[in-house]
């Protein structure tokens, strides 16, 4: 205790001596102590001490005003970070409505150009196996959706629906495997046969060696399966492959449909008769 009281016994004598020369100051606050050498003596030990006090004061106000103004300001901007992203997110909603309305133009457009019967359908889902080339859309057999029946686009030739149910089908996409159409070369009229090759691909089939087909070609329906109607586009001629001497021409095709932007499609309503 006596080594500590030793240690600081400098602090300790000021700390005494400056509460001493504020009690007596305090205490003869009115009478003429400033006129005495002590009172003179005790203002110039005090007067640094309590300026000291204050200027710690001040300074612990300021850092406390600075702390609430920096919590103020984080809150608020907090808050204008949720209203930027919120304005983004109906910013983008709108955008997506404006194009989904200009998609669902196109698709009124062409169902007027048609006197059959037709439904418009969103696609919700696709075939999650990726062992067919498939798309689910939201109308089923309630719409009057049933199998076989062609599924276009405002760009030509999408599928034929291989599944229906009450509120929703499945469409088989032209580029599966498993697909196939008649088509005919719009400019020459040769005809062929347009096969799903994968990978968002066609191929043309049976089109002899002497028949005039070009690349950039147009392929439409020819309408003979039954199923579409004829005259829709298909795709067009991307290459053709003179391999030997065989008889038919080996061409490559591409889709008029872009199959990774699909999204609102037309079910046709008609079907061939042997489906009844």
């Amino acid at each position: 205790m006596l080594g500590l009281v030793r240690r600081y016994r400098f602090a300790i004598i000021t700390a005494a001596f400056l509460l001493g020369g504020l009690t007596l100051f305090s205490v003869n606050a009115g009478r003429d102590l400033e006129s005495s050498w002590l009172g003179r003596l005790i203002l110039e030990v005090i007067g640094p001490a309590q300026r000291a006090v204050t200027v710690v004061g001040d300074s612990i106000g300021d850092v406390w005003d600075r702390y609430f103004a920096l919590v103020h300001a984080a809150r608020q901007n907090e808050e204008l970070k949720r209203q930027v992203a919120f304005y983004r997110q109906q910013q983008t909603d709108v955008e997506e409505l404006k194009l989904s309305n200009l998609r669902l133009k196109k698709l009124l457009a062409l169902k007027d150009t048609s006197s059959l019967p037709q439904v418009a359908a969103q696609v919700v889902g696709t075939d999650p196996t990726k062992q067919f080339r498939t798309v689910i859309i939201d109308k089923g057999q309630s719409e009057g959706v049933r199998s076989q029946m062609p599924v276009i686009n405002s760009q030509g030739v999408v599928g034929r629906v291989i599944w229906a149910s009450r509120n929703y089908a499945k469409v088989l996409l032209l580029v599966d495997p498993n697909a196939a159409m008649d088509v005919l070369v719009q400019r020459s009229r040769a005809r062929g046969v347009v096969e799903g090759a994968g990978a968002d691909s066609l191929r043309l089939k049976y089109v002899l060696h002497n028949d005039d087909v070009a690349a950039g070609d147009r392929l439409v329906a020819t309408g003979a399966d039954g199923v579409f109607p004829k005259g829709v586009l298909v795709g067009f001629v991307r290459a053709i492959k003179q391999e030997g001497k065989g008889v038919f021409q080996h061409i490559e095709v591409e889709p008029a449909v872009d199959f990774d932007r699909l999204e609102e499609v037309l079910v046709i309503l008609q079907r061939r008769e042997l489906d009844e």
